[in-house]
């Protein structure tokens, strides 16, 4: 059995950034604020599965009817599914390179940064169509996307590691 210590320093920050990026990305798919709406006392947030809606001192909380109805938030919700998929098997198949003496070899690096920058890739792209399509319709980014945009950094700093291993191996 191997451990975190025999892995190289490439490696270590590539788990790290890893961690951190999984983390602030479940946190930016569960949360109901990717972009937001403010208009005197009426203040509209959005995620991805729900959203809330205050005027005043009262608000709901749940799915409004008008807010996912939107073919390009389904799109939005299947790209970050993907985008989720691809970050935890990346961190799957880490934990078993660093950890397991036999999952060492080079197919595993290169499925691990294969998934990485599929994550990547899928993140972005739904960041950039949610931003965008929700832009028109007069709302601003909110903290949930501000989450998803770190973790993906976070990701992509964690496949440049990769890489730096593969080539120093």
């Amino acid at each position: 059995m191997a451990s975190l210590r025999s892995a190289s320093t490439w490696l270590k920050v590539a788990f790290a950034c890893l961690i951190i990026a999984v983390i602030l990305f479940i946190v930016a798919f569960a949360t109901s604020a990717w972009v937001s709406y403010h208009y005197r006392n009426d203040y509209q947030s959005i995620g991805l599965w729900k959203g809330r809606h205050c005027t005043g001192n009262f608000c709901t909380e749940g799915r409004f009817r008008f807010s996912f109805n939107y073919d390009f938030h389904h799109a939005v919700q299947a790209l970050e599914c993907l985008g989720l998929i691809f970050i935890l098997l990346s961190l799957v198949v880490l934990i078993l390179y660093i950890f397991v003496d036999s999952c060492r070899r080079r197919n595993a690096l290169i499925a691990i940064i294969v998934f990485i920058f599929l994550s990547v890739f899928f993140i972005v792209v739904g960041i950039a169509v949610c931003a965008s399509k929700y832009e028109d319709r007069g709302f601003s980014i909110a903290w949930s996307m501000g989450l998803a945009i770190a973790a993906a950094i976070f990701d992509f700093v964690a496949g440049v590691m990769c890489v730096l291993q593969i080539i120093n191996v």
